[in-house]
């Protein structure tokens, strides 16, 4: 037995100036989301995928990912991206990990995703990200009350990968609790289970802004060139 993949897709792109879904936008003839099933497709440990759509793309999205073996649900997404991820643990069958990862985020390598799995198997919550590279200042009034420790922080990316129990213990205590996150692994904090780290990659971008497009493009011809 490997790992569930849930993937929320289920956004706009606003702040790109778009007013449809920015996981369909096309880099090189491919839509980001299909990018970033492909990732979990070629992954071995991988056994099932299922995405959270908007529910006036969800005939679009089905048709999208017709022919993956590994895609075996697209369910309604909710209001924010919580709701969506609940949206799907409710429905699927019970397994033993979760990874959840961010539809618009295609660049995830096998590296991240064996050592997510690798680590959650026996830790119950293991999330990736990057060391920060710039200098932090908390403002306060227009000044600078404290310079952060860059060393202490930490730039969260996804997936984030969770024992099934664990995950679905957090998500019911945030409803009743109604604990409104930004990511999964703030629920298993909140419940005061440790969350465990591996290390991403800087290319493992989420694609927000139509700066990362640009920075999308690059870092695909760049491995292209690399396999030249």
């Amino acid at each position: 037995m490997g790992y569930v993949a849930i993937i929320p897709a289920a956004g706009l792109g606003k702040r790109m100036g778009y007013d449809y879904n920015k996981i369909f936008i096309q880099i090189n003839d491919i839509a980001i989301i299909q990018m970033t099933v492909r990732q979990f497709e070629n992954d071995g440990s991988c056994d099932a995928i299922y995405l959270a759509a908007r529910k006036d793309e969800l005939d679009s999205m089905r048709r999208l990912f017709s022919d993956s073996p590994k895609v075996k649900g697209i369910y309604e997404g909710g209001k924010e991206r919580q709701d969506s991820i609940y949206n799907v643990l409710k429905q699927i069958p019970p397994c033993d990990h979760v990874l959840i990862h961010d539809g618009a985020r295609p660049f995830v390598s096998q590296d991240i995703l064996f050592e997510l799995y690798q680590n959650v198997k026996h830790k119950g919550a293991v999330i990736c990200g990057v060391n920060v590279i710039d200098t932090i200042k908390k403002v306060e009034d227009g000044k600078v009350s404290e310079t952060i420790p860059r060393e202490e922080l930490f730039v969260v990316h996804t997936p984030q990968a969770f024992s099934y129990d664990l995950i679905m213990q957090a998500y019911e205590a945030a409803e009743k609790n109604d604990l409104k996150v930004t990511d999964d692994s703030s629920m298993v904090e909140a419940l005061g289970k440790e969350v465990h780290v591996v290390t991403s990659n800087y290319d493992n971008i989420k694609i927000t802004t139509m700066e990362d497009l640009i920075m999308a493009e690059s870092i695909i011809k760049r491995v292209a060139d690399q396999h030249v």
